[in-house]
């Protein structure tokens, strides 16, 4: 006799959060190769903040996968968030260009903050992506590019602290999808405080 199939399970979302989005493209493959193809990334990201008022707090575009931090003050709001970039960026993107595979989209992270450190942390990994993937080569290339939010926050609370903000994150591990290990986000700032206070009472 068939056993019925488990139901799915539903995920309530906490209100009044922030929250960490990583969507990744089918077997890793760049459809985000060119920069008018990022551009049409960024433009739905702009509409998220524009239409359905979601404040957006960082993100990054790379060739197969993006990064975004949001504040959602109904959790209701997150799974539109995901829809909106995902159905909206795959049917933009048929009209103008080709897909390599029938399915345009493979994985869909989300996690949402916990504390002021994992804020921080994701910040920082997020606005450094670009840079940790080699996409731009340097600090100046990532303040230059409109595909990262560096330059965002390097305006709005100085250059420096952008840049340890990423120097505290950037060894932290994620598998071929660019999705995140967490833990190893913890692991690494605490290993900067430690060496930051280590220096202090030397």
């Amino acid at each position: 006799m068939k056993q019925p199939l488990p139901k799915r399970q539903i995920i309530h979302w906490p209100d009044n959060t922030h929250y960490f989005l990583t969507v990744s493209t089918y077997l890793h493959y760049p459809y985000f190769q060119e920069d008018t193809q990022k551009q049409l990334v960024l433009n739905f990201i702009r509409r998220l903040n524009k239409d359905w008022l979601i404040p957006i707090e960082s993100f990054a575009i790379l060739i197969n996968h993006i990064h975004l931090m949001f504040y959602a003050d109904k959790g209701e709001k997150v799974t539109l968030v995901k829809r909106f970039l995902k159905n909206n960026i795959s049917r933009e993107y048929k009209k103008i260009y080709e897909f390599k595979y029938k399915d345009f989209w493979h994985s869909t992270r989300i996690y949402w903050i916990k504390n002021e450190k994992a804020y921080w942390g994701m910040m920082g990994y997020t606005i450094g992506n670009l840079l940790r993937h080699k996409e731009v080569s340097n600090f100046q290339e990532l303040y230059e590019t409109p595909f990262s939010s560096f330059k965002y926050i390097a305006d709005k609370y100085g250059y420096e602290v952008a840049q340890e903000l990423i120097q505290r994150v950037i060894a932290a591990p994620e598998d071929s999808y660019g999705e995140i290990d967490l833990k190893g986000i913890d692991r690494c700032q605490d290993s900067v405080e430690g060496r930051k206070t280590a220096v202090k009472t030397a």
